[in-house]
Formats: C-alpha cells, sequence, structure tokens
C-alpha cells in the first residue's frame, strides 16, 4: 500500500494533464474565435496558477503534518549515527586542540625553565670558579704564611736551643772551675786496677715524652763516650715492640727476678730500647750495669748515686775486672745487662759465666738480662732453664707504618733527615738524586726497598752505605735458605745478620730477607725449583714466608718462562709471555714507556693493591698484577690511578687497563674482593663505579 503524499502526488500529475488535453482539444476544434479565446486564456493562466500555488501549499502542509514514524527507521538510525559522530569529532578536535595549547604551554615553560636552570648553572660555576681561586690564594698565602712563621720559628728555637747550650755550658764550667774539676775527663779513681772516666748522668733531661710516644735519650750513652759533653739528644720512637720489649724486662726481669734473653736481628732496637729502660729506672732505688761486648774489650757504664761512669775491661782479664766493677754494692737491687752475646765466643761465654755467678749469689737483689742477634740459643736444656727461671723475648723488625709514624716528629725527623738523602745515582732502582721537593714520607719510603726491616740501615746508614753493606753480605755466598732458617748469631757469619728481618704476620713469626732489595736479588741467584722447594719446605703453616716465595716466584717465571694462568669465569686459560722485569717507582714515574712487553716490580712495599704492571705499548694494555695467597684481598683503587698517573697512561679509553689478582689455583672457588675502597677512581679509564669487583679478573697458577 501507497503512502498518501504519494499517491495524492499520482493524482495531481494526471489531473493536470487532463486539463491540458482539454485546452489542446479546444484550440483545434475552435481556431476560428482565437480572439476571444486569448483573453479567457489569460484568465485561465491565472487560475491555473493560482490553483498549483494552492495545491503545493496543501501539499507541504499535508508533509508537515505526516507523522514522523512514517519516515524510514533506517535512514533515521543513520543520520543520528552520522549526527553522533559529527559530535564526537568536533569534541575531539576541541580536546586535541585544548591538549595542543596546554603541551605549547609545558613547552613553553620547560624552555624557560631551563634557560632559567642554564643561567643559575652558569652563576654557580663562576662563582665556585671565583670561590676556588679564592681559596686557592688564600691558601697559598697561608702556606707562604706557615712557611716563613716556621722558618722564624726554626731560627729562634736554634737560637735559642743554642743559647741554652752556651748557658749550661757556661754554668758547668763555673761550677766545676769552684769544685777544681775538669770538664771533659775525670779520673777520679782508681779502684783495683779499672781506670774510671766519670760525669754527670744527665738523668733529668732523659724520659718520655709526647704522650709517651717517644723516648728522650742522651747520645753520649750510645757511644760510651764520658768525654761527650755535647748533650745531643736522640729522640726514640716507642713504636710497639718497644713497649713489649719493655713490659718484659719491668715485668719478667726486675719484678720476677727471670734471666732475660732478648733475641732479634740487628736493627731492631734492641740495644736503645734496653739503654732506655735501665734509664728510665728509679736511681735510688736501683744501680745500672751496661756491658757491650766488643771484639778486643768489654765497654762497661755504671750508673750510681746520679752519676755515671765508663770504663773498658780487657778479655784477658775480664773476670777479675767484672768482680771489682761489682763490687761494694751489696744489698742494693742492681741490673747488669749484657749487650752483644754470641755463644760461639769463648770470650763472651767466659763474662756470660761471670755475670751468672754474680746474679746467683744474690737473686734477691740482682737482676741479669742478656741481648743478643742469636736466632736461638742453640742446644735447649729445660731443667736448668727452669732452675735459671730463664725466659726469651723476640724482637720483631721495623714496619713501613712504624717509620712513617716515627718521622711524624719534627726533632726526630730532622736528626735522620741526613740519611734518607739519596747521596748516590742509584739506577739499579730508577731513582735518581733527591731534589729536595719530596716530602718526609716519601723519602722513608723510597728508602724502605733498600733499608726494610732494620732501623739502623733506616735512621743511621746512608744509601751509598747500606747497599755496600747489602752488597758485600749477599757476595759472601749467602743463598735464600739460610736467610729462610734464620742462621744468624752463632750459626752464620756476621755479614749475613745485615740481610735477615723478624717479621710478624698474625700470630706467626718468621724469618725473611731484610728488605725487597735483598729477597729480588737473592731470587735472581735462586734456580726455580729451588725456589719451588724453599715454598714447600719453608711455607707449609707459614702464610708469610708463603706469600714471599709466591711473589718471587712470579717474577721468576715472568723472566725465564712465563705463565700459565687459569681464569674463574669464561676466558678460562691463557699464557702470558715471558718478558723483561725492571724496577719502578710510582714516586718517580716513566717518562717514556718500553718498547716491547715488560713486567715492572715496584720497588716500594707502601704501592699498595698490586705487585707488578704489565705494560704492553704496542697493544696498549696495562695489567696490574697482585699475588697473594690470602682467601681474601681488598681492592683499593687509588693505588692504581696514581700508577696509571706515574706511566703517563691517557684518560678516554684509548689504552685497556686490567687488574688480575694472582692465587694458588686450588684457591679459584674461594677467593673474595673485598673490601672496595675508592669507587669510581678509575672511571676515565674504562671502569664503571661500583661494578669494579666484577671487572676485576681472579686467576690461578700452579707453581707451588
Amino acid at each position: 500500500m501507497q503512502p498518501e503524499h504519494v499517491a495524492s502526488n499520482k493524482r495531481k500529475r494526471r489531473r493536470e494533464t487532463g486539463e491540458e488535453r482539454a485546452k489542446v482539444e479546444v484550440e483545434e476544434e475552435a481556431p476560428q474565435a482565437s480572439g476571444q479565446r486569448e483573453a479567457h486564456q489569460d484568465h485561465f493562466v491565472e487560475l491555473d496558477q493560482l490553483h498549483n500555488h494552492r495545491r503545493r501549499n496543501q501539499l507541504r502542509e499535508k508533509q508537515k503534518q505526516l507523522p514522523k514514524r512514517n519516515k524510514d527507521p533506517h535512514r533515521k538510525e543513520e543520520e543520528d549515527e552520522r549526527e553522533q559522530q559529527r559530535k564526537k569529532e568536533e569534541e575531539q578536535r576541541k580536546e586535541k586542540e585544548e591538549l595542543r595549547k596546554k603541551v605549547e604551554q609545558l613547552r613553553k615553560k620547560e624552555q624557560l625553565r631551563k634557560k632559567r636552570e642554564k643561567l643559575r648553572k652558569e652563576k654557580e660555576e663562576q662563582l665556585r670558579k671565583k670561590v676556588e681561586q679564592l681559596r686557592k690564594k688564600v691558601e697559598q698565602l697561608r702556606k707562604e704564611k706557615n712557611e716563613q712563621l716556621r722558618k722564624k720559628e726554626e731560627e729562634l728555637r736554634s737560637k735559642e736551643k743554642e743559647h741554652l747550650r752556651k748557658e749550661k755550658l757556661r754554668k758547668k764550667v763555673e761550677k766545676l772551675r769552684r769544685e777544681n774539676l775538669v770538664l771533659r775527663q775525670i779520673p777520679s779513681s782508681v779502684e783495683r786496677g779499672i781506670a774510671w772516666e766519670e760525669s754527670e748522668a744527665g738523668l733529668d733531661r732523659m724520659g718520655f715524652c709526647e704522650q709517651r710516644k717517644f723516648f728522650r735519650l742522651d747520645s753520649s750513652y750510645l757511644s760510651m763516650d764520658a768525654s761527650d759533653v755535647s748533650n745531643q739528644e736522640l729522640f726514640l720512637y716507642c713504636r710497639e715492640a718497644f713497649t713489649k720489649q719493655q713490659s718484659f724486662l719491668r715485668e719478667r726481669v726486675l719484678e720476677q727476678g727471670a734471666l732475660g734473653w732478648i733475641q732479634g736481628p740487628p736493627g731492631t732496637g734492641k740495644t736503645t730500647t734496653t739503654l732506655a729502660f735501665c734509664l728510665s729506672l728509679d736511681m735510688k732505688e736501683w744501680m745500672v750495669t751496661f756491658l757491650r761486648l766488643k771484639p778486643v774489650h768489654i765497654y762497661c757504664m755504671q750508673v750510681v748515686n746520679g752519676r755515671r761512669r765508663f770504663c773498658k775491661i780487657l778479655y784477658s782479664s775480664a773476670a777479675e775486672g767484672l768482680r771489682e766493677a761489682f763490687a761494694g754494692r751489696e744489698g742494693k737491687k742492681h741490673v747488669v745487662v749484657l749487650d752483644g752475646f754470641l755463644r760461639q765466643q769463648e770470650t763472651h761465654q767466659g763474662v756470660y759465666r761471670e755475670c751468672l755467678v754474680w746474679r746467683d749469689a744474690d737473686q734477691q737483689h740482682r737482676r741479669l738480662a742478656v741481648v743478643t742477634s742469636m736466632s736461638s740459643r742453640g742446644k735447649v736444656y729445660t731443667e736448668w732453664d727452669q732452675e735459671m727461671k730463664l725466659e726469651t723475648h723476640k724482637v720483631v723488625s721495623w714496619t713501613l707504618d712504624e717509620y712513617l709514624q716515627a718521622v711524624q716528629h719534627d726533632e726526630l725527623y730532622e736528626q735522620v733527615k741526613p740519611f734518607l738523602e739519596m747521596d748516590v745515582e742509584v739506577e739499579w732502582m730508577l731513582i735518581t738524586t733527591c731534589d729536595g721537593q719530596e716530602t718526609r714520607e716519601e723519602r722513608v719510603v723510597r728508602k724502605y726497598y733498600l733499608a726494610g726491616g732494620s732501623c739502623r740501615f733506616m735512621f743511621q746508614r746512608t744509601v751509598a752505605n747500606v747497599k755496600e753493606a747489602l752488597d758485600d753480605a749477599i757476595e759472601s755466598g749467602t743463598n735464600l735458605e739460610t736467610v729462610l732458617q734464620g742462621n744468624v748469631g752463632e750459626f752464620s757469619p756476621q755479614a749475613i745478620n745485615r740481610l735477615i728481618a723478624y717479621v710478624e704476620f698474625g700470630s706467626k713469626r718468621s724469618w725473611l730477607p731484610v728488605s725487597k732489595y735483598v729477597a729480588s736479588t737473592l731470587a735472581e741467584r735462586t734456580a726455580e725449583s729451588t725456589l719451588r722447594q724453599l715454598a714447600l719446605s719453608y711455607g707449609y703453616g707459614n702464610p708469610g714466608v708463603k706469600g714471599s716465595l709466591f711473589e718471587m716466584l712470579f717474577f721468576k717465571k715472568m723472566e725465564q718462562t712465563g705463565l700459565s694462568v687459569t681464569y674463574r669465569g669464561p676466558r678460562q686459560t691463557e699464557s702470558w709471555d715471558r718478558c723483561l722485569v725492571v724496577n719502578f717507582s710510582s714516586l718517580q714515574g716513566i717518562k717514556t714507556l718500553p718498547a716491547q712487553n715488560t713486567c715492572l716490580r715496584p720497588i716500594s712495599a707502601f704501592q699498595g693493591g698490586y705487585d707488578a704492571v704489565m705494560v704492553d705499548k704496542e697493544k696498549r694494555k696495562v695489567m696490574f698484577v697482585q699475588a697473594t695467597i690470602a682467601q681474601k684481598h681488598s681492592f683499593k683503587l687509588s693505588f692504581f690511578l696514581k700508577a696509571l698517573k706515574a706511566l703517563n697512561i691517557p684518560e678516554g679509553g684509548e689504552w685497556k687497563v686490567e687488574v688480575v689478582f694472582l692465587i694458588p689455583v686450588e684457591e679459584l672457588a674461594r677467593f673474595e674482593i673485598k673490601p672496595i675502597e675508592d669507587s669510581g677512581a678509575l672511571k676515565d679509564y674504562g671502569w664503571k663505579r661500583g661494578e669494579e669487583a666484577m671487572q676485576a679478573e681472579v686467576a690461578g697458577i700452579s707453581i707451588l
């Protein structure tokens, strides 16, 4: 069924068609009456137009009145959807426009913020530079002022000392003139054939100072010279071994009455420590006799009633001379020190027997201590030792830390400074003559390579004298095994004594070469098989000896055959080719790197962190090697940075820098790298901050 408006339109068209047909017929039938019809025709046209207009209005009104349900529902849905889509698009367009405006605003704000931040940083950098410049200027001025004040203070101090010295001498001269005495040597008496030389003891000038860190001693007591009235003061550093030795003398010898034996290699301070202890006693309660055994005679020094006296006793009349020296002091506490005793010397044995007889006669008041460089007393008789209350105390050699702490005392440093100078061109150490610009610490570290644990070599001998003495001892036929056995004193020539140190590793104590110079020189003269056998014989249960021999074997292998190493991780096994081994000082550095692959051996025990530096200029590679037998080792990156600077290795990744901890292959699984210090020090050489432990390599070798 058709809609109403469609049917109405059809009727309208039929009606209009019929009317037009009727008009045509009338015009054909009556052409004669055209004139009349023309008038009527105009009227009909007007009627038709009016009629059509009315019909159109009616149709329009009907269309408007038609119900909405008559429209096509599908078309309406499409129109609604299109309208909704248009609205959504419009909303989205508006949202995008708003978002774009917001982003633009934020971008402008960010640009403004960055500009402000940049300006702020530039201002801060300018201020920082100005502050740094001012700080440097202030620091420079402060240093200059301090230096001027120090020089003035030194001048005033020296003038004051000179004035005091002259004043003391003047007073002494006046006193001696009044008493009609001679100032220098006063033969006060001749007692039973012994000629004594007397002088004031000067005990008020000696004793502990600087919170018992140092001991002030008159130098004439060491020289055993009564005519020495210079009153020159020596300062002794009270290291831990000093305190332990004095405790042994006080608690064991004086209080418990033990026969004390003090043992240790030369240069450990046994004599000076014992002498300082005796001079610190209350002389109202104690009398002191110090016997120093020399090749021809005995130096005898006594302190009694505030005065001291010296004499020489020949070995041919030692028994009578000692009895006379000890006589007349019965009933008073008396301590005797026998210094420099060697059991293989018959003359020393005779003196020792006389001292024992004297002690046994009155053990309540008499004390005896023996100071010797022998490694042992020989055959031990347990029952006799118990009867004599014999007890021993061994003194360890000096360490680098103890030297560095000692030279912090200004007056002590001024006393030993001449012996720290490089008085020769020491090419074998890659060190030139000191230019006067080095610090006291650098001077000590440099000489430690040569002097090692001997304080006598460090503070009382020049570099040239020390090297000559060590070379003479080495040329006397000494081998590394003799040193490790600790054959000093009665079991070896006197020259060998200079080469040996007594060191402490935790609870273990061992005999080792006195210095790195001696160790490397003896290792060069020892076959690889012998080094390996020594490591097995003397290193078992002793980490100190084993570690030293492990390092010696590493350099021996690198110089002769090279090494086969097993890495922990993906690298597995690699070979290190043999190369030249030369000494290296991080203090002096190297101006020109070797053209070929070279193993640099540090001369300083204080460089820290590494035992060797492998430099390959062609491959632009630097490899630090730390040889250790420990299951854990620290990683101090600042030491590596200092070495790279000394070698003039450029930053920026042009050179490859590696660090390898070389350990016995059986320790690969257990070895740890910790603690890590100075993280980020090698960041300019390709090492990431916080990842240094992962970048370091661990490798094992089986040369022990």
